[in-house]
């Protein structure tokens, strides 16, 4: 995140604005948005980590009494606690990446002065009102490009689908055992749905789900950083005054 921007951003609010309310809310929204972001990579990181040999039971070890010997099967994998410790990663990425561009939202709000208020902000929401009432403004310019691209919208269902359905499934997971490392490893990598609004589910963007989140995090993390940046070239044009 660009810290000089943001920072300047909050010290200008900070010391324009005389409403303690105003001013908490735009604090705790500020405070929020580089919590969320922290935790979208914190479960990006994990997901990259998940090792699936993390995930395994082992039978009870069976011998013979007369003569002491025990053998010991080798360990085998709980095939549904990986795919529900998958599940887990990908609804945190995707819940908090949009959570951190939804509480964005509301800081936009605070920043430029709105007319009217909606009961639920989201990103969206904030770039329609930038459009309605702050049509020159730099940041309604920029935020329409992205929220109208291609990624935005892919990335939009994902979250959606997380809400309510779970984005792997059992049969997706493939994997091999070597008894030489006694250690298990996926036959396949783990794909993203092409569109996980169709149903059933296809793959033939061949869409692999770490490569697909890493890239995701990329540009949220581009999006907030050029949003703060914005923000603070439309308070210089106005000659360093909030509410803009």
């Amino acid at each position: 995140m660009m810290p000089t921007a943001k920072k300047e951003i909050r010290d200008l609010y900070n010391t324009s604005i005389t409403n303690k309310a105003l001013v908490y809310e735009f604090n705790l929204y500020d405070e929020s948005v580089t919590q969320k972001l922290w935790s979208t990579e914190y479960y990006l990181r994990n997901l990259q980590s998940l090792d699936i040999n993390n995930c395994l039971v082992f039978p009870p070890a069976s011998g013979t009494i007369s003569t002491g010997s025990v053998f010991i099967p080798h360990p085998l994998l709980d095939t549904a606690r990986f795919c529900y410790e998958i599940n887990r990663l990908l609804d945190g990425f995707f819940m908090n990446s949009m959570s951190t561009l939804d509480t964005l939202g509301h800081q936009i709000y605070k920043v430029y002065r709105s007319t009217t208020i909606p009961p639920k902000i989201y990103i969206y929401t904030a770039k329609d009102m930038l459009a309605r009432e702050h049509s020159t403004c730099k940041l309604g310019q920029f935020l329409s490009g992205q929220l109208g691209s291609r990624w935005y919208s892919e990335f939009e269902s994902f979250r959606h689908c997380t809400t309510h359905e779970s984005l792997i499934r059992f049969e997706d997971i493939g994997i091999r055992y070597d008894p030489i490392t006694t250690r298990y490893q996926l036959s396949r990598q783990i794909k993203l749905p092409d569109d996980p609004q169709i149903r059933p589910f296809t793959y033939g963007r061949n869409r692999k789900a770490i490569d697909c989140c890493v890239g995701l995090f990329s540009r949220i993390k581009t999006l907030t950083d050029k949003t703060y940046y914005n923000i603070l070239a439309d308070i210089r044009g106005n000659g360093n005054i909030v509410p803009v």
